[in-house]
């Protein structure tokens, strides 16, 4: 997106940014609006139906993209902590709306729209804290910005693994691996550990999205 002279890809290559992927995985911001672009689409439709979208949806998806709107402007003026404040609100949106699907298996199909958007804005928080961190000359308490950047990786792979098991969602890490795979080719050899570490942990995520069983405590 472009405004005020830069886009968005131009303003987070500013800095070096070990968790920033290539710039080819922004790309999925198409996909991104295609999906939310259907689950607006559907939303009269479902609303004949008994898995219909209740108020409580859509005032919750109305914040998101208020809150994702604001976040980017304020992103693109400078105002750095304001965005990302904007931006933790929109993931909490966005994670209430997720919550707010029945985990049943005729529900994963009418949560996947919301799920990819759940997973792209997680991977967005956490790289504009990073920036943010970069930006402040954190001095990361002794350890270096590769090392952090495999611990920060390594969370994330914990959140989307555990969201796979606990509510059988198969979007959220896959977004996770694109992402970890664009880590790896935007570091190349110049980072080995995170070129490796991003490789690995996309392996294990592949890993859990193919051997996880569905968790009989929760899907129905």
């Amino acid at each position: 997106m472009q405004l005020q002279g830069a886009s968005t890809i131009d303003i987070i290559n500013r800095l070096p940014i070990l968790f920033a992927p290539a710039n080819y995985v922004y790309y999925i911001w198409f996909l991104v609006f295609i999906f939310l672009f259907l689950w607006i689409k559907n939303y009269l439709p479902l609303r004949q139906s008994d898995q219909f979208i209740t108020p409580v949806q859509t005032i919750l998806f109305l914040c998101t993209i208020i809150f994702q709107i604001t976040s980017l402007l304020n992103w693109h003026n400078g105002l750095l902590i304001v965005s990302l404040i904007l931006l933790t609100l929109q993931l909490i949106s966005v994670f209430a709306l997720y919550l707010t699907y029945p985990l049943k298996k005729e529900m994963l199909k009418l949560r996947l729209p919301i799920a990819i958007y759940f997973s792209w804005t997680t991977f967005l928080f956490i790289l504009h804290i990073c920036y943010l961190l970069v930006d402040y000359s954190w001095r990361g308490f002794g350890l270096s910005s590769a090392l952090w950047a495999v611990i920060i990786m390594t969370i994330g792979t914990a959140i989307a693994l555990h969201l796979r098991f606990h509510h059988f969602d198969i979007a959220y890490p896959i977004v996770f691996i694109w992402c970890y795979i664009g880590i790896a080719i935007g570091n190349g050899f110049g980072e080995l550990l995170v070129t490796t570490a991003a490789l690995f942990l996309s392996g294990v995520m592949i890993v859990g999205i193919l051997f996880m069983k569905k968790n009989p405590v929760h899907l129905k």
